[in-house]
């Protein structure tokens, strides 16, 4: 019996040396990972935690709380270019840092880092805590993992899909005019109107919807140009001319909405060539997808903006 109790005590001792040498009084869990676009663009769109529900992985949110698996995320605040956040399950708490960082062209530096104060007289708290540490550090995993993806995407960073793609046709047909004002749609379609009667007697061929740029040169001058984009050339006249354009790279973004989500799109277009560090050589077009005259609810256009870029 003597021995069995020495036995137990040396055990007991063992025990709480492993406990307290090696679980340590501070547990740290972190993972990095790489997004594959511009870090300028990746931290403008990470910080804007009010989207994050667009991707976070959860059952469920609460106010500014993500409902997980196990426990609940909350988001605090952001600033530079992390976001502070708490992680809570009953017994078990613990912060967490995100972070996004410029890791070079088309390249951005993703991380997570939970520090968890583990200075506990209990041996069960500290194992306790140890345990629902490595349950955390999954759940994070999964959580970078939707982070990386969805910010791996032009859609993610900046709200449409935003493709770069090669001029298909090198003419096209154009009219201009001048007007004291914002053009109507029905102003836009006359225009549209003569370039459609111009390419008929001409038999020329459409490869494409109108397109249209509408810019203000001053205070009563809207410059408004439409074109058509052509198989072949054909000729000209006093107002409609024939242009060529040459086959380089251009951007294509897909839009389906209103004229506010039209402008909306072309902010971020213009955000993704700074980001880019790409450059317009030509002005950019919209081509109307949809006949606006003929759909009243500009909820249902379809449109497709066009930069040429170098």
């Amino acid at each position: 019996m003597k021995y069995f109790k020495e036995t137990l005590a040396v055990l007991v001792i063992i025990a709480f040396l492993f406990i307290y040498l090696f679980i340590p009084n501070t547990i740290t869990i972190s993972e990095n990972a790489i997004a594959t676009q511009t870090g300028t663009g990746v931290v403008r769109s990470f910080m804007q935690i009010q989207y994050w529900d667009r991707w976070m992985p959860n059952k469920g949110i609460e106010g500014h709380s993500f409902i997980l698996n196990e426990g609940k995320l909350t988001i605090n605040a952001s600033f530079i270019a992390s976001v502070k956040s708490s992680f809570e399950k009953e017994g078990f708490e613990a912060p967490v840092t995100f972070s996004a960082i410029d890791a070079g062209k088309d390249s951005t530096f993703m991380r997570y880092e939970a520090v968890i104060d583990n200075r506990h007289l209990s041996p069960i708290t500290r194992i306790n805590n140890y345990i629902e540490s490595r349950k955390l550090k999954t759940q994070l995993a999964t959580i970078l993992k939707a982070a990386t993806s969805y910010y791996s995407t032009s859609k993610g960073v900046y709200g449409f899909d935003i493709v770069i793609t090669h001029v298909k046709d090198s003419t096209l047909v154009t009219t201009q005019k001048n007007f004291a004002d914002t053009p109507t749609l029905q102003q836009i379609y006359t225009l549209v109107d003569l370039l459609d009667k111009h390419i008929v007697a001409h038999k020329g061929i459409k490869h494409g919807d109108p397109m249209v740029n509408i810019t203000r040169l001053g205070d009563n001058t809207i410059y408004t140009q439409v074109a058509y984009p052509l198989a072949s050339d054909i000729p000209g006249s006093n107002n409609i001319i024939i242009k060529k354009m040459r086959l380089g790279n251009i951007i294509e973004v897909k839009v389906n909405g209103n004229q506010r989500k039209i402008d909306k799109a072309f902010l971020e277009t213009e955000n993704f060539m700074q980001d880019k560090q790409k450059t317009a050589p030509a002005m950019s077009f919209i081509m109307y997808n949809t006949n606006r005259l003929t759909q009243p609810d500009p909820n249902k256009w379809v449109s497709t903006i066009y930069y040429p870029i170098y």
